[in-house]
């Protein structure tokens, strides 16, 4: 019983963190759609400015 329920923890832990993901790739998705909008620039630029904030919050 005690493995069955650290499984089920971990199965747990680890169905949260995919609902996560998935969470934060949606706000990703729409965010560069917002700022496509806003500035009406090309793809690339919008995705290399959001991939400079995200690397400016990681470090």
């Amino acid at each position: 019983t005690v493995m069955s329920n650290g499984y089920r923890t971990l199965s747990q832990h680890l169905n949260d963190l995919k609902k996560e993901n998935f969470s934060l790739k949606l706000r990703i998705y729409f965010l560069e759609e917002r700022i496509q909008q806003k500035y009406e620039e090309s793809s690339e630029d919008v995705y290399r400015t959001v991939s400079r904030r995200v690397t400016g919050t990681c470090l």
